[in-house]
């Protein structure tokens, strides 16, 4: 490569961006990582002798010729991050290039040790446009609710998401970054493009991986709680039995089980039915006539989904005999 003897060199230091005010074509050189933004680069993208290359953007096109490049950016670099270039951008010499969905017309790389893309499916919506973004190196930010997707870009960076009620997209692109989010009733959907990142949910949050452009990357979910399928404790069922003979039910954790006796299912939350049948004074029961375990349930097979729980005749029969 010998490049284009009249184009405008600028020596730099550090984190570098490239951005609409460089003339293109651009090539960045010698920056350790870089990252390609979504709609970052109106032309062609081409890559030279980098380590690895992450992509939501097949590769194989016909690559630029970096003569042509008008701008080169060097120097003591540390990480490069391509945010708006109008035209072709070249990146030359970087250890790990990270390029996300729709961040080029066309992709080319030349001399990669290995290029990681995963084409099993794509986000509906541009990351360019999620309403939570982002962006470097050991950033930290805290969001609630988020509506209009979520992305993290770089590295060893850390967001949080609390009280989400909408589903998500979620896109995570760089290595060593941490996703944590904790809602009701969400599906997130997951996109990876890197390596090392972590995302965790809790337990009432579904989360799949769309689709997977590296490698050692997790996505793990906290078990449901025994709790989560408790729609009456013993307590609440009592209340209110200030005198009298009454039968009441209500559900308790089956603690120690790690299959459900009912279905047979590998579970994280185990519940069991019971039923008393007590003379009660100011809430309390003073004499139990009977009481009993009724059916075991568990988070496969749980009525809490479909409706409350109730005992059924066969049921009540079997424990009060």
């Amino acid at each position: 490569m010998t490049g284009n003897e009249n184009a405008v060199r600028r020596e730099l230091s550090g984190d570098v961006r490239v951005g609409e005010g460089e003339t293109a074509p651009v090539e960045l050189r010698g920056a350790e990582d870089v990252y390609v933004s979504a709609e970052s680069v109106s032309g062609r993208l081409t890559i030279h002798d980098p380590e690895y290359v992450f992509t939501d953007v097949p590769a194989g096109d016909e690559p630029a010729d970096s003569d042509d490049a008008r701008t080169v950016l060097t120097g003591d670099l540390d990480d490069g991050y391509v945010d708006g270039v109008d035209g072709d951008v070249h990146v030359t010499g970087a250890e790990d290039v990270f390029v996300e969905h729709g961040a080029a017309e066309t992709l080319s790389t030349i001399g990669a040790e290995q290029v990681f893309y995963d084409d099993a499916a794509a986000p509906t919506r541009s990351p360019e446009d999620y309403g939570v973004s982002v962006s470097g190196w050991r950033q930290t930010r805290d969001v609630r609710d988020p509506r209009d997707g979520v992305s993290i870009r770089g590295a060893k960076n850390e967001l949080t998401v609390t009280d989400a009620r909408h589903d998500l997209t979620l896109y995570v692109a760089g290595w060593g970054n941490e996703v944590r989010i904790e809602g009701q009733a969400v599906d997130v959907t997951v996109y990876f493009v890197g390596r090392d990142n972590r995302v965790s949910v809790g337990p009432y949050v579904t989360a799949t991986t769309g689709a997977e452009s590296g490698y050692d990357n997790d996505l793990e979910s906290d078990p449901l709680p025994p709790e989560a399928l408790v729609e009456q404790t013993e307590a609440e069922a009592y209340e209110g039995n200030l005198f009298g003979r009454h039968k009441v039910t209500y559900q308790e954790p089956a603690s120690g089980k790690e299959w459900c006796p009912n279905c047979g299912e590998t579970a994280d939350a185990v519940i069991t039915r019971k039923q008393r049948d007590a003379f009660f004074l100011l809430g309390k029961p003073i004499h139990t006539y009977d009481s009993g375990d009724g059916a075991f349930e568990c988070e496969h097979c749980t009525a809490v989904a479909v409706g409350p729980v109730e005992l059924t005749p066969a049921e009540r029969k079997r424990i009060l005999g």
